[in-house]
């Protein structure tokens, strides 16, 4: 009996100095809370996190920095990370897979998200865009073919456009080419200019390590040919053995063999071709209008001019700067809301005010076109580039799509693949004819 006794005694102290142990520790936690600090309580609010790109295609830091701002506004947290374009790409294809999307992410347009709209991965936003307090222009929310928007627009309209650098214009006592025949003079000249003088200049700047700056040239100078080429292409009109198409093929390789383009440019990124821009390594840049500013911000606004890549076709000789290539055609690049997100009210009313106030800075500040229906004002001076871009804009004749942004994203990776094959002079102009026909399923 003595032995019971004393265990019941032994079981009594001990949950007596459990309930003290526990006691003790609610104590510490309410101390830990009372004692917490602002940034920790923050972390009790409502938590987005958002995933953005961010580079030389995004005009300022104002895309990263804003969402800052509006939290505060919110009274959220917003976890923000910024990747450059490849990079988000790869993310959020594994994203996808792995169900680890994040609240918000900003894709760019063409047909590329189609993969996460089919796979159910993005909420349907237009009910939010209905009620918003503004309203889109109706080409940047043109609905998918599902009949929902998935996609809350944001970043600026881009154009195929060529950038020349005017110092070295000047240098070599240059001009710029407006015609095929005066581009073919223009390489030669700034070849000669070389040997002369034991540099290395390219006439005509190009990276196409990441292959779409070689599509984008190819597609450039097949519009250079005749603006309403594509057209006939999706309508059925023409095939794509077209005498267009081929001589398109057979002037990069004229090009090539005249070494107009960098001596390395098929190991070249994007990234490190405007970087060889922006270092006077070439004359000519064929890219989109999305960069001027970056690249003003790094050159000035009087190194550069933004102008229309050179007519390839006397017919359209005098006006070929009236016909210009639309990058993003009828899906802009925005911001989508996952499918998983446990708060997609307010991550739309908090895109929706993203997209606001970055259209506003976008108009305002630097006079890129106005996306929505509300009264902003461009600046009263604009940078000469700007200028030419409004210009080519304002007396515009005809706009085309940009291929990629119509094929699907397998066809259009298989063409770009293509036109690599066809710079590098794997592959003949009949091949690349042959095959690249196969690659032209045209998805809207």
């Amino acid at each position: 009996m003595k032995t019971l006794k004393n265990r019941i005694i032994s079981v009594t102290i001990l949950v007596s100095l459990l309930l003290l142990f526990v006691t003790a520790c609610q104590s510490e936690n309410s101390k830990a809370v009372s004692d917490s600090t602002p940034e920790e309580t923050a972390s009790a609010k409502t938590t987005i996190d958002v995933w953005t790109f961010f580079d030389m295609n995004t005009p300022g830091t104002y895309y990263v920095d804003l969402w800052q701002d509006i939290a505060k506004d919110y009274n959220c947290t917003i976890n923000v990370e910024t990747f450059t374009t490849e990079t988000i790409k790869d993310k959020l294809s594994i994203a996808l897979a792995c169900k680890e999307l994040p609240d918000v992410f900003l894709v760019w347009g063409g047909t590329y998200p189609d993969y996460l709209f089919d796979a159910g991965a993005c909420i349907p936003v237009q009910d939010y865009l209905e009620s918003a307090d503004y309203d889109f222009l109706p080409s940047y929310i043109e609905k998918y073919p599902d009949g929902n928007n998935y996609i809350i627009p944001c970043l600026v309209e881009a154009y195929a456009v060529t950038y020349a650098n005017t110092k070295l214009l000047d240098l070599m006592d240059l001009s710029m080419p407006t015609t095929w025949d005066e581009l073919i003079d223009f390489i030669q000249r700034v070849n000669i200019y070389n040997d002369e003088h034991g540099t290395d200049y390219a006439a005509i700047n190009l990276g196409d390590k990441d292959e779409w700056l070689g599509e984008l040239f190819y597609c450039m100078l097949v519009n250079r040919l005749d603006p309403y080429a594509f057209d006939n292409l999706r309508e059925g009109k023409i095939d794509f053995s077209d005498e267009v198409f081929k001589k398109a093929a057979d002037m990069i390789s004229q090009l090539r063999n005249l070494n107009a383009f960098p001596e390395y440019y098929l190991e070249t990124g994007e990234t490190e071709a405007v970087q060889n821009f922006i270092n006077k390594e070439a004359v000519l840049f064929p890219h989109q209008s999305t960069i001027m500013y970056y690249l003003m911000q790094n050159m000035g606004d009087d190194v550069f001019t933004m102008e229309s890549f050179p007519s390839c076709n006397e017919k359209y000789n005098d006006d070929y700067s009236s016909y210009i290539m639309d990058i993003n055609d009828t899906l802009t690049p925005g911001l989508c809301i996952s499918s998983d997100c446990d708060q997609p009210d307010l991550c739309a009313d908090i895109c929706l005010e993203f997209a606001k106030k970055v259209n506003k800075i976008n108009v305002e500040d630097y006079g890129y076109l106005n996306i929505t229906q509300s009264d902003l004002t461009y600046p009263k001076s604009l940078p000469k580039p700007v200028e030419q871009f409004h210009d080519m804009l304002n007396n515009q004749k005809k706009t085309t799509a940009y291929w990629y942004a119509l094929l699907n994203s397998e066809d259009g990776s298989n063409f770009r693949h293509l036109t690599k094959r066809l710079f590098a002079g794997e592959i003949s102009t009949d091949e690349f004819i042959a095959l690249g026909a196969n690659c032209l399923n045209f998805k809207h």
